[in-house]
């Protein structure tokens, strides 16, 4: 696994959980959507939202009520910073995060391929209840960073 392996951009097609090895289901619905940019630079970031999110009425979200925004934090996920390979592992070292507050975390993820999807793993985390919970997504790659930079050339 390579740094050169991850560049560019990558559509989520799946992301499922378990717990104690059995599937729980999809954490943001069946038809979740994400893009997750790993960049030349070094830089990243990933955003994961559930399809079908409440629409606010407010035109800027300080101007919203206190239910809409926590609405608008309900299957959302966006991040960003650097990254880097360190064996079959990368690490996120999130800079900025709107939902949730990582700001200053490493996410470590385990990757791995499934075919032509990149499977990122994260560390297995235990419950309250001592049950083994552990999150994959897949991503199909959408853009692969030397497209980036040949149509940005154009």
């Amino acid at each position: 696994m390579t740094t050169q392996d991850l560049f560019g951009t990558w559509l989520l097609s799946r992301w499922d959980f378990t717990v104690d090895g059995v599937p729980r289901g999809y954490p943001m619905g069946e038809d979740a959507q994400g893009q997750i940019i790993y960049g030349t630079d070094g830089h990243m970031s990933a955003i994961l939202m559930m399809r079908g999110r409440p629409l606010s009425e407010a035109p800027q979200f300080h101007q919203a009520s206190p239910k809409e925004r926590e609405l608008a934090a309900l299957g959302y996920i966006s991040y960003g910073g650097t990254w880097e390979m360190r064996g079959d592992l990368v690490v996120h070292h999130v800079a900025f995060a709107l939902f949730p507050n990582w700001i200053g975390t490493d996410l470590v993820r385990e990757v791995s391929w499934n075919g032509v999807d990149l499977v990122l793993t994260a560390q297995p985390e235990v419950s309250r209840t001592g049950k083994t919970v552990i999150n994959r997504l897949f991503w199909r790659r959408a853009v692969a960073a030397s497209e980036t930079a040949e149509r940005r050339a154009l």
